[in-house]
């Protein structure tokens, strides 16, 4: 069950391009805080990245949690989708959008609430039927929106992928799965998820998200060699985060950039690309040139 005929470009780092225009998303809402507090300066962020040629608008979802806001999340995750499809209305009344516009609702790994900063270690010591039931709500709230598809992101165990696939499985929209860190560094692991996406039918696309360019290559050429599932991938910038300094570092010296792997990617037969962390309007801008 394809979620697009054709390949489209996904958004960029909603959260760092929120940063890069001097607003603060620290803390354990990230970019949740910014929709909480401001959800106008959220809908213009996904303007910005649908006027640079996005296709796709990753609602602020992410980092929305029961275990963080109690019932305020039901709020704010019907709000992250309602802003995103404004945001589509505003473009196509404009007449800027590239094709048509999609809405992706975002469901961010435990690590990214209570399981404090493990999105990419995935080293949570829960078993499958604890995920399932933690990620169980947020699942039924945002099947229950205008969002054009589920989008389970930067899914770093695989235990959880297990868990979110059933999930999705059991409600009525389409859906894909990204997967990022312990997973997109073993083999091992990948080769898990690929057999889990397998049996999974309704599964729309399974990609790998918010690793640097030349990994996410990597991943993509074992997922095309496992499945003939729709392929999604969004890299990073490539720039290293300084946990010590809080702050970005550049990309190693020869180190493939964003333009390059987009080309790679396409090649490969990628139907969803798009960009993760350090990634804005001007880097989607880059894609749009390069990809047909």
């Amino acid at each position: 069950m394809a979620l697009c005929d054709a390949p489209m470009l996904v958004d960029g780092g909603l959260g760092t391009h929120l940063e890069a225009q001097g607003h603060d998303i620290s803390g354990p809402l990230w970019s949740a805080r910014v929709l909480r507090e401001n959800p106008a300066l959220i809908e213009s962020a996904h303007v910005d990245f649908f006027a640079a040629g996005a296709q796709v608008a990753t609602a602020a979802s992410y980092q929305v949690t029961f275990d963080v806001l109690g019932e305020e999340a039901e709020k704010l995750l019907r709000r992250s989708v309602a802003v995103a499809r404004e945001a589509v209305r505003v473009v196509v009344d404009k007449r800027t959008a590239h094709g048509d516009l999609l809405v992706a609702a975002s469901i961010g790994p435990y690590g990214a609430g209570p399981g404090k900063g493990t999105d990419y270690d995935g080293a949570y010591d829960l078993r499958r039927g604890e995920l399932q039931r933690w990620h169980a709500r947020r699942v039924a709230i945002l099947a229950d929106t205008d969002a054009d598809f589920l989008l389970a992101e930067t899914i770093p165990n695989v235990e959880e992928a297990a868990a979110l696939l059933e999930l999705l499985e059991e409600q009525p929209k389409p859906f894909a799965l990204s997967i990022t860190g312990a997973i997109a560094a073993d083999p091992e692991k990948l080769s898990r998820v690929i057999e889990l996406a397998n049996q999974s039918p309704r599964l729309g696309a399974l990609g790998v998200n918010c690793v640097d360019p030349s990994r996410a290559c990597a991943v993509v050429k074992q997922l095309r060699n496992g499945t003939d599932k729709p392929l999604l991938a969004c890299p990073n910038s490539g720039e290293i985060w300084d946990h010590g300094a809080r702050a970005w570092q550049p990309a190693p010296a020869g180190a493939m950039n964003l333009t390059d792997a987009a080309v790679e990617l396409q090649a490969a037969g990628v139907s969803l690309l798009g960009g993760c962390c350090r990634v804005g309007p001007a880097e989607i801008r880059q894609l749009r040139s390069v990809i047909s």
